[in-house]
């Protein structure tokens, strides 16, 4: 591995004046398209490996930027994050960072720091890359400008993609695809049939020229600020990044070995694939995914009864026989003009009845259920906290497992879940009550405030001035 210019947290080192690397600039290779009625792609070209014409760093300012829309990305993403460790850490230096970080975006010579790579294994085995903090900065900065234009594309689109925006999520999904099943059903009175798909490995499959053809002729379209062509910059930076090339890994290589090719980075097709974790990469699969959306709906007429939530989709229908042709056209418009694959494993064909599965919930006629695995997942959990409890780890642990708890309970309140709140409760180990209490109907748990981090360590300062304050500068010398 290369010795790199930026430590783990994005700080240069000493050889970062050293950095000579090329970038893109901003104008895109062909021409990219959507028919807005059908969701037809018009991708001449779309497999070259052209990408956009090449740039070097030069000695003089390309990009003229204030350095306070920086500084207003460090604050859009310190927001609800000021205790955690990586931004506490890059608090020590920020405005060196910031300054330095303003200097490589205007001289053309900015380039990611090495991410840190681990593996999660709840709610599924999956790979993240942690970007340095440095570059969240620029993810911010970026997501921006963005966010609101690619907002208003999806509810033009029809505001069928329920992921990552706000108000919407994975409730307002259950409630949506609920709302129109009843309405298919008239109110569950006729036959209605429901079929649920997945695209294969779908961030591990995005294919990058693409995205950057789509969202980059979306951009020259819409978006009309002065620095659009450092945006364009920046963006073409980071679609094309490889941050398993240089990265840090957290997680031991045997976890690797037990996560399945198509879920990761490494080794996978250079022209494919974007960092789960990074703050575009959520962006920017939801706005691919709007093909498919248009597709689904205008071409083959499921306008108001399809649903999308990541990679996950439902589509709602009275006409059996018509839903049953129309799978296959999915599949070849995902496979020929997306470079995606339905998940031949993952599709899911039933009569409303049966009960739906969508986004950790089962939709029922009238109720809708916690699914089988994040109830597992809860139990789990508890389990896994009692085994601290019995090795005399509750102080420590505390505040992680109602924060723990607390995230599983706020999902299933808004479901029929009484009973399972109820039993996960009755299966704490009794060293936790000395530290917590129920609040409402197993709906909240509550830490007790003598127990909390942040009143420990207030109490502990406010002891230290008092003593501080006993001793006088004579009794100090003595």
């Amino acid at each position: 591995m290369n010795e790199q210019p930026f430590d783990e947290i994005g700080q240069p080192t000493s050889s970062c004046t050293e950095v000579k690397t090329k970038t893109v600039a901003a104008v895109a290779s062909n021409a990219w398209n959507i028919n807005m009625n059908n969701g037809n792609i018009n991708n001449n070209n779309k497999t070259n490996s052209n990408r956009v014409r090449a740039i070097s760093a030069t000695s003089s300012k390309v990009y003229d930027i204030p350095l306070s829309s920086i500084i207003e990305a460090y604050d859009n993403c310190c927001a609800n994050k000021h205790t955690a460790t990586d931004c506490v850490r890059f608090y020590s230096s920020y405005e060196m960072q910031l300054v330095y970080l303003w200097q490589r975006i205007c001289y053309g010579y900015y380039q990611p720091a090495p991410s840190t790579a681990f593996i999660v294994n709840r709610p599924v085995k999956r790979e993240i890359f942690a970007a340095a903090y440095i570059d969240r900065v620029v993810h911010h900065w970026i997501c921006m400008r963005i966010e609101p234009l690619i907002e208003a594309h999806f509810m033009e689109c029809g505001d069928v993609s329920m992921n990552c925006r706000k108000e919407h999520g994975c409730q307002v999904a259950v409630k949506r695809l609920d709302g129109i099943i009843r309405r298919v059903s008239l109110n569950y009175t006729r036959d209605a049939w429901v079929f649920k798909g997945d695209i294969q490995s779908f961030f591990m499959s995005m294919p990058k020229s693409l995205i950057w053809e789509m969202v980059s002729d979306f951009l020259e379209e819409r978006y009309d600020k002065d620095d659009k062509d450092c945006l364009l910059y920046l963006l073409s930076i980071t679609i094309f990044n490889h941050p398993e090339d240089s990265c840090i890994r957290k997680s031991p290589l045997s976890y690797w070995e037990a996560l399945p090719a198509s879920k990761s980075l490494f080794g996978s097709d250079p022209d494919k694939g974007m960092a789960i974790g990074n703050l575009p990469t959520q962006l920017l699969a939801n706005f691919l995914a709007t093909c498919l959306d248009l597709y689904v709906m205008k071409h083959l007429g499921y306008d108001g009864n399809y649903l999308r939530f990541v990679d996950d989709f439902a589509i709602v229908t009275s006409d059996l026989q018509k839903l049953k042709h129309d799978i296959p056209p999915i599949e070849a418009y995902l496979k020929e003009q997306m470079l995606l694959k339905l998940h031949p494993k993952k599709r899911y064909l039933q009569h409303y009845s049966k009960g739906v599965p969508f986004v950790g919930a089962v939709i029922k006629p009238g109720r809708t259920y916690i699914s089988n695995r994040t109830r597992s997942n809860l139990y789990r959990c508890i389990h896994r906290y009692n085994g601290y409890a019995k090795d005399g780890m509750v102080p420590m642990a505390a505040e992680k497992f109602v924060a723990s708890l607390n995230s599983y309970f706020g999902l299933m309140i808004h479901y029929d879940t009484y009973g399972v709140r109820r039993k996960a409760i009755k299966m704490l180990d009794p060293e936790w009550w000395e530290y917590l209490y129920i609040r409402g109907h197993y709906e909240v748990v509550v830490l007790k405030k003598k127990y909390r981090n942040h009143y420990i360590l207030k109490k502990a300062a406010r002891k230290r001035e008092v003593v501080g304050q006993l001793l006088t500068p004579e009794l100090m010398q003595e």
